[in-house]
């Protein structure tokens, strides 16, 4: 399948793990593009069309959950998936549409990106 079914922003901080996620995702069909910091993020948002938007939670002036209340300020319905290092459910979390651990591994995350955009699970290039 060469289309993209959906346009995904990744943020992360850290550079290796955002190679890697967007690895998975455009393995998994989807047009990747990546953001360093939530200023970005909300840059490249405001540029073009963005079917979801994955962001870390702990990063350098922006966390996560800042990042996603200023996402659905400005854009109600662009669903928001963070993940994190840690199991527990960081405070404000609940804003975003789902949480996936890092822990979980690509599956899971690949999994939760479907669900959130309503995908077959079959999306995830498996």
């Amino acid at each position: 399948m060469g289309k993209h079914i959906a346009v995904i922003v990744c943020v992360d901080d850290e550079q290796n793990a955002l190679t890697l996620r967007k690895l998975v995702l455009q393995k998994a069909v989807y047009e990747v593009l990546t953001a360093n910091s939530g200023k970005e993020a909300l840059a490249l948002v405001a540029s073009r069309k963005v079917d979801l938007v994955l962001s870390d939670h702990l990063m350098p002036g922006m966390h996560g959950t800042e990042l996603a209340e200023q996402l659905k300020a400005e854009h109600p319905n662009l669903p928001v998936i963070l993940i994190s290092g840690v199991n527990d459910l960081p405070a404000g979390s609940t804003i975003a549409n789902a949480f996936v651990s890092k822990i979980e591994g690509p599956d899971a995350l690949c999994k939760e990106v479907a669900a959130v955009l309503n995908l077959p699970l079959d999306a995830c290039g498996n």
